[in-house]
């Protein structure tokens, strides 16, 4: 008889430690999904925080669009004829109405002319690779 009351004893404390681990394992479980929870919710908060900062960056961006659409709107509108003050025909012209001759219309870029300024006229001539010349360098190209 005894033996078997020692048995019911060992399996009740078998059984009571089976529980106490399944609780223990529990609780563990239990943590790791508050954390998780936890960090999904300030995930959550940041997401909304940055879609309220999108929103106004949006809102911002929308009302600059309108305005620049009503200056141009403005700007493109019909023009209102203006009158000269004097008449045309009267006024004498400063230099002669001819078309310019082929030797003025060729520019010829001497030392006053900035870099940026040889550049230009380096583009405008249709030659490449001009952006990393030296000024000098630019002056003979176009020479």
């Amino acid at each position: 008889m005894r033996r078997k009351k020692q048995k019911r004893v060992v399996e009740k404390s078998s059984s009571k430690q089976e529980l106490e681990q399944s609780v223990a394992t529990l609780r563990r479980q239990l943590t790791k999904t508050e954390k998780a929870l936890t960090k999904a919710k300030d995930r959550a908060d940041r997401w909304r925080k940055e879609a309220k900062a999108q929103e106004r960056s949006a809102s911002r961006a929308r009302a600059r669009v309108e305005k620049l659409q009503q200056k141009r709107e403005e700007a493109s509108g019909p023009l209102d004829p203006v009158q000269a003050a004097v008449p045309i025909r009267g006024i004498a012209p400063s230099r002669p109405l001819t078309r310019p001759t082929a030797a003025e219309k060729v520019t010829r870029p001497d030392e006053t002319w900035s870099v940026t300024q040889l550049r230009a006229e380096a583009r405008a001539r249709g030659l490449t690779g001009m952006s990393n010349k030296t000024k000098a360098q630019l002056l003979t190209a176009l020479s």
